[in-house]
């Protein structure tokens, strides 16, 4: 066995390794987003007026339901300004998420037809960035990939050295 040989062996197992190492970073990133969030049981009566209920404190918030292809609707009572209903149909799309603005000032009341998750500041960009963003997963893809790429198909690093 000569040395190159030897030498894109262990290239192309230390660009194997590479690989899956972004990769699981990237799978913790997405575990991390698509799991945070507060978890809002359904509520009591059909149309969300009894408990269990979220306190929501006014910042943009996104609600999603648990149920999939089931739309939610949640009664929002806050402590000053007028209640109102807030569906997660079309809170998320392909490509997007469409965080819930606050009317009011101060803290509200929640409660839902259906159970929810709802996430709230930081937990939105994460959720939006490792689930939506194509560039960011093509270019973890990339990532991966390329020095593997680099290695295995075009030869780099194998370059034989001159006693």
């Amino acid at each position: 066995m000569s040395d190159s040989t030897m030498n894109r062996k262990t290239l192309i197992g230390i660009t194997i390794g590479w690989g899956v190492l972004v990769a699981l970073v990237f799978a913790v990133f997405l575990g991390i987003a698509m799991f945070s969030g507060t978890s809002l049981a359904k509520s009591g009566t059909a149309d969300g007026s009894t408990g269990p209920y979220f306190r929501w404190n006014g910042e943009p918030m996104l609600i999603t339901s648990a149920q999939r292809g089931k739309a939610a609707v949640c009664k929002v009572v806050p402590e000053e300004g007028e209640s109102r209903d807030v569906s997660t149909y079309r809170a998320e799309g392909r490509r997007y998420v469409d965080p819930v603005v606050p009317w009011f000032s101060g803290e509200a009341q929640m409660s839902c037809t259906t159970p929810v998750t709802i996430r709230v500041g930081s937990e939105i960009t994460n959720y939006e960035l490792f689930t939506k963003n194509r560039v960011l997963q093509i270019g973890a893809a990339v990532v991966a990939a390329a020095p593997f790429l680099a290695v295995s198909v075009f030869g780099l690093g194998t370059r034989k050295t001159r006693a």
